[in-house]
């Protein structure tokens, strides 16, 4: 036996004492919001656990449908995209805030997708009080459909949460985390965070961000609570203590690309799985296109919830006539043809976007602000103009601003102007790339793989039947005594008995020298006369 091969063989010794042996488990994973962002998010995850040996199955609304995946079973969920059909996201976003339209859309949207995922014949199936289906872990995405967590009771398996987007505030409250109501990560309320809030602005968070939060524990978390009983029989546990002990949450909130704020230590931060380092070619029309771009060439993009159908028509003007005045060339993912459409300006209702990103002749990329595209976009160093309509979009906007990589447009200022100044600027400024560049470098600077931390976790779980010594004690308290309320109140009660005591005493003592003075004023008359 050579060297090489004895020291192959003492590797592979050595890794099998130090690494921790596990047999390959079944794995439930339930991603059920109708939503190719919120799928694609975790495809990779997938396709490495079956790749590891671990058989899964996944209900999810975008199946990869790779044969080659022999160790992934996929349940269609394709048909929960009706309950978001025809919804106009711009509309939403005019007439109300993130948290109302929680309260008054997808509360109810919500419920539909929780109650049609169990009324699923394969998943009736698989949860039948006679079923011999056994998992080691159960996966639910948190977004939406909190009354999946019995799931998790129902094959005796512990839960790991998932998310492709930041937690709500509520995640936080349950796990023992701070609720920040005007903290910029607290994405849920829009445009209203910040720095350098005013009192009033503060105080106003504060009664919108904890209203929301009573309505959304003691309301939309009940009535899913119901929906699971419905199927699942009433000896199910209380689905706010399931997410309260959830034995680790998996969410894409990389430090470098967010707003930092105090977590626990059962969240654990993956991104990027989704971003192809090799994207496929562009079609042969496409290519043709941006063969002839001597100045290079501009994306926009909206995703997509986002259809530019939706938007005013003075709008759509402001971009097309601003792209038309351009040197450079425009990609444009576009639901609706144009009249007069500019010769320099390509049209397409679906366009290959990591494959754009990554072509060389790419300078800027104009978007709402979704946290898939802004890794998409930080990996291949695209400067970034961003439209925010909806959800956590203009937390990330804001983040990118901050950073000196992106400009902020608001959609209720747009005009020609505001737009080609907002690209000209970053068109002629470089250090709007260099700052990109550093900011990919820092983002991928790690000491460890993501997708395999990721992995080694939701292993660890299954090693040990969940994560309890990571659960914080702080979750179990009430909120009045999480945050000293009482005791504030208390001080609160003291200070102020004290001031009215002191004030009765002054008031007293003033009264007494003024009757001594009016009666001595009086005996002095009276000497006199």
């Amino acid at each position: 036996m050579g060297p090489t091969a004895k020291m192959t063989l003492w590797i592979m010794c050595f890794l099998c004492i130090v690494t921790p042996f596990l047999e390959a488990a079944r794995i439930l994973a339930i991603i059920s919001v109708p939503s190719y962002s919120h799928q694609v998010a975790f495809q990779s995850l997938w396709t490495a656990l079956s790749r590891r040996g671990h058989e899964l199955v996944v209900l999810t609304t975008d199946p990869v449908n790779d044969p080659s995946i022999t160790n992934l079973t996929e349940i269609d969920l394709h048909d929960s995209y009706n309950t978001l059909k025809g919804a106009n996201h711009v509309k939403g976003m005019e007439q109300y805030t993130w948290v109302a339209l929680e309260r008054n859309i997808f509360f109810s949207i919500g419920h539909t997708l929780t109650e049609n995922i169990y009324k699923h014949s394969e998943v009736r199936k698989m949860y039948a009080p006679d079923s011999d289906q056994k998992f080691d872990v159960v996966i639910v995405e948190i977004v939406k459909t909190p009354g999946l967590y019995p799931l998790a009771h129902r094959f005796n398996a512990p839960l790991i949460g998932i998310s492709s987007i930041g937690l709500y505030s509520h995640n936080y409250y349950l796990f023992g985390a701070p609720v920040l109501p005007s903290h910029p990560s607290n994405w849920e309320m829009g445009k209203a965070t910040g720095f350098n809030l005013s009192l009033w602005q503060r105080l106003n968070n504060f009664i919108q961000q904890w209203y929301h939060l009573y309505c959304v524990l003691n309301h939309f978390y009940p009535e899913q609570q119901a929906i699971a009983e419905k199927y699942l029989g009433k000896n199910i546990p209380d689905i706010n203590d399931m997410e309260r002990n959830i034995s680790i949450m998996i969410h894409t909130q990389q430090e470098a690309i967010s707003f930092i704020r105090p977590i626990t230590p059962n969240i654990i931060t993956f991104g990027n799985f989704h971003v192809s380092k090799k994207p496929p070619a562009l079609s042969k029309d496409l290519n043709k296109f941006l063969a002839d771009a001597p100045n290079g060439f501009i994306y926009m993009s909206l995703g997509t919830n986002i259809h530019m159908s939706h938007f005013s028509k003075h709008l759509l003007n402001a971009f097309h006539d601003t792209f038309a005045s351009l040197p450079c060339k425009i990609v444009w993912k576009m639901d609706i043809k144009l009249t007069n459409k500019s010769d320099n300006i390509y049209i397409a209702k679906w366009l290959p976007q990591q494959s754009l990103l990554a072509h060389p002749k790419i300078r800027l990329f104009i978007y709402q602000g979704g946290l898939q595209s802004t890794e998409e976009a930080i990996y291949n160093a695209v400067p970034l103009i961003g439209l925010p309509i909806l959800a956590d979009q203009f937390t990330h906007i804001n983040k990118m601003v901050s950073l000196g990589v992106a400009k902020y447009l608001n959609y209720q200022d747009i005009s020609k102007e505001i737009v080609n100044e907002s690209i000209t600027d970053i068109l002629n400024d470089k250090r709007y790339k260099e700052r990109m560049l550093k900011l990919k470098a820092r983002n991928e600077d790690k000491p460890y793989n993501l997708l395999e931390n990721t992995i080694w976790w939701i292993e660890f779980v299954i090693r040990h039947k969940g994560a309890s010594h990571l659960h914080s004690t702080i979750a179990d308290d009430p909120w009045y005594q999480r945050y000293d309320m009482d005791i504030v109140a208390i001080f609160s009660l003291a200070i102020c008995v004290t001031l009215i005591c002191t004030l009765v005493i002054i008031y007293k003592l003033l009264k007494i020298i003024f009757n001594r003075n009016t009666k001595n004023q009086v005996d002095v008359s009276k000497k006199i006369n």
